[in-house]
């Protein structure tokens, strides 16, 4: 038919539509030019054996597309239509097969507009006919034409018109496949539904086969008749979000993916996966995949060495390897695009990022494919959620969103995510996951810019525990400038001498004496004025720089020790506070000892305090320094115990000497009778387990008597004094005529 070989000879080697379909190994070739080529998968040495005598000769793929087509056609075109067709069209001739081809259902467009009735006026664009065409069937073996075909006429193309791919129903497709498709090829094509089930709708005998079962039943019923139960456990949640994320931008409607399978007599094999998502007249969508074994070794193999997977993983390098999410880069050439978009059609765009609190620690409780499986969810909930936006990956747990919409959706929406992951089926799953926002008001902002505001939004809450959602504001903007400030002139302040060590005394309950001084760390600022602690403290271990405070910290106690007792006076023990980040930036045991021993302290003269979130972050590595440190004579503290989710099992897994109650429990003794007996059981607790007890923040008079009740060794708080410079501090001393302790056996005790 003219319809037939005019589309053939304009069709060449490097753009067959049909190819796209049919033969997976060249998906996408009309977008992206792949040269077409024989050997593909060993084409050339495959075993291909027809059913009928059009296969004897096939030894390319082009021939098979050939053969393809006109078996499609030739099915899809009743004989009565054919004869209507030809007296229709006089350029026909003697018409044997339809011009409504392959290539214009799921390779050319075939327009479509939808009238009443469940008809569709479609035309295809070989020939430009229209067909006015009623499926009086959904489930029936063919479609039927309502109207007589002499009134086909000609028409023009509209830009109003949609671009519809047409698929044929179930039933009608399984007739056509049923027979088609060659045995013994270097792998296998099944279809299944575009749903939660994914529902395998078809399967040819190479599939069968492939997983060691003799019948569709037999297969159906082994892989519980779900694409899901195709695929490997291990690697189910995986490919599944990469070939979501595949397929869900734009135009694009392929995807490349490699898993394994497990046979019915329990071999594993595996597997590329080739898939082309098609969306139905009804609705629905549907996936038709072809899957071809591949070498162990190959599979395991990064080096890819076949041409037609290179260009396919070259098409999907914008994506990230295991969400299938955009990886940054891509992520800001999209987000760039919708920057320039006119005024008129641009509408208000967000930034949003999502962090992970402590998910170093989840791999470790979990092991990381639980790890894995749990950033895929995620993925795949963000992505869900604000389905229309870019969503990216950025790294580790990082993800990042750009979305339109006001204010109020777009928080609604980061507020349904946190609420869907804190409700994961799995327990070990759920999650507290924290979102910084950022509403890009100024469309010239930088992107990079953006996303910084929407990160540090988010990492200024990553400490907080009643807080799970910030949006970067005019607040904000003025404390991440007081952060900088910090970050940039740290070392000109420890250089300079503006930071300051500052001594609060520790007072023994039972006898009033001075037993001890915690070093607090003050930034006197000749600029800025005095910066707390909070302000300069968490950025420091934000920018891992905390260790050149805690390290001059050190140097400084041991120097204001060494000058004090040249001078004549008598200190007890300084204990001074580390962060984890210590003991990952810095050697920790080299760098107190070095200092120690420069201005001949005595070990006992110096203690060192932890907290509890120190332990979270590699705390193998922590507990064996602790413990090198505690065998030549440090004592360790556990420091602020109750601020958080404190846990007693600490102090059974670590060796701690002193135990440090947080001055939250003093703050509510007033207020909640409960929590004297709490602070009475943990000091019981403590010392059952030969654990002292200092407890913090005492005020009052009858918060000390309290405490020499329950029988707590040490006491801390504004009620004995305030933190304060060496030389304040002795003077303190003089005038409040405070004893201190100075013995080995006291101090000891």
């Amino acid at each position: 038919m003219a319809g037939n070989r005019r589309l053939r000879k304009d069709i060449s080697e490097s753009d067959l539509s049909a190819a796209d379909f049919f033969i997976p190994w060249f998906l996408r070739g009309r977008q992206r030019g792949i040269k077409m080529g024989y050997n593909f998968y060993g084409w050339e040495n495959a075993d291909v054996q027809a059913k009928s005598e059009e296969y004897k000769g096939i030894s390319t793929p082009r021939q098979l597309y050939d053969i393809l087509s006109n078996i499609w056609c030739q099915y899809t075109a009743p004989p009565r239509l054919r004869a209507k067709w030809s007296k229709a069209d006089k350029t026909v001739g003697q018409c044997s097969i339809t011009a409504f081809l392959v290539q214009d259902i799921f390779g050319g467009k075939v327009y479509g507009i939808p009238r009443e009735g469940g008809h569709f006026h479609c035309y295809n664009e070989v020939d430009g006919k229209i067909f006015d065409l009623t499926s009086e069937q959904f489930h029936g073996e063919e479609l039927c034409y309502k109207n007589n075909p002499e009134q086909f006429r000609e028409i023009h193309f509209k830009k109003e018109e949609k671009y519809l791919r047409y698929l044929y129903l179930r039933e009608s497709l399984k007739k056509y496949l049923q027979g088609h498709i060659p045995t013994n090829l270097p792998g296998g094509f099944f279809i299944y539904e575009n749903n939660e089930e994914e529902t395998i709708l078809y399967a040819e005998d190479n599939i069968i086969k492939m997983f060691g079962c003799d019948t569709l039943e037999e297969f159906r019923e082994y892989v519980g008749n779900s694409f899901k139960g195709m695929v490997h456990p291990d690697d189910l949640h995986k490919i599944e979000n990469q070939i979501q994320a595949q397929t869900m931008f734009g135009e694009k409607r392929h995807d490349y993916v490699r898993y394994r399978i497990i046979t019915k007599k329990g071999d594993t094999r595996y597997i590329e996966d080739f898939g082309h998502l098609l969306h139905g007249v009804n609705g629905k969508s549907y996936f038709y995949v072809f899957i071809v074994d591949v070498d162990q070794n190959e599979y395991l193999n990064r080096n890819r060495n076949s041409y037609a997977e290179a260009e396919i993983l070259s098409m999907n390098q914008e994506t990230d390897a295991l969400t299938g999410l955009f990886n940054m880069s891509f992520f800001y050439q999209n987000v760039q695009k919708m920057l320039a978009l006119p005024e008129n059609r641009r509408k208000n765009i967000s930034i949003i990022h999502f962090d992970i609190p402590n998910f170093k620690l989840f791999n470790e409780r979990n092991g990381f494919r639980l790890g894995d499986e749990l950033l895929c969810d995620i993925a795949k909930t963000i992505k869900n959620e604000f389905n229309s936006a870019v969503v990216a990956r950025f790294s580790n747990d990082h993800f990042v969103v750009c979305s339109t919409g006001n204010k109020e959706n777009i928080r609604a929406k980061v507020e349904s995510v946190y609420k869907k992951l804190l409700q994961a089926d799995d327990s070990a799953k759920k999650v507290r996951i924290k979102a910084g926002i950022y509403f890009m008001d100024d469309r010239y902002t930088e992107i990079g810019l953006a996303c910084d505001h929407a990160r540090l939004a988010c990492n200024g809450i990553k400490r907080r525990h009643d807080i799970n959602i910030a949006v970067y504001d005019e607040m904000l903007r003025d404390r991440l400038r007081k952060q900088q400030y910090v970050v940039d002139h740290v070392d000109e302040a420890i250089e300079n001498e503006y930071i300051k060590v500052f001594y609060q005394p520790v007072i023994r309950v039972n006898t009033g004496k001075i037993c001890g001084y915690e070093a607090l760390v003050r930034w006197v600022d000749p600029n800025v004025g005095i910066l707390n602690p909070v302000d300069f403290i968490d950025t420091l271990e934000d920018y891992h720089l905390i260790h050149k405070i805690d390290t001059y910290v050190v140097e400084r106690v041991c120097r204001d020790y060494n000058e004090v007792i040249e001078e004549g006076h008598m200190l007890a023990p300084a204990s001074v506070n580390f962060s984890s980040l210590d003991f990952e930036l810095c050697d920790i045991f080299s760098m107190v000892e070095k200092t120690r021993k420069k201005y001949n302290v005595p070990i006992n003269m110096l203690d060192l305090e932890i907290t509890e979130t120190v332990l979270k972050d590699n705390p193998q590595h922590i507990k064996e320094e602790c413990e090198k440190m505690r065998n030549i004579g440090y004592q360790i503290w556990l420091d602020d115990f109750g601020s958080g989710f404190s846990s007693l099992n600490n102090l059974v897994e670590y060796d701690f000497d002193v135990l440090k109650l947080d001055l939250v429990f003093l703050k509510n003794f007033c207020i909640n009778p409960k929590t004297a007996t709490l602070i009475s059981c943990i000091v019981e607790g403590a010392k059952e387990l030969g654990v002292k007890t200092l407890c913090e923040g005492v005020e009052t008079e009858e918060q000390y008597e309290f405490l020499k009740k329950i029988g707590c060794e040490k006491a801390q708080g504004f009620y004995f004094g305030k933190p304060m410079p060496v030389n304040e501090l002795l003077a303190y001393i003089r005038e409040k005529d405070m004893k201190t302790e100075f013995t080995g056996e006291e101090m000891n005790n």
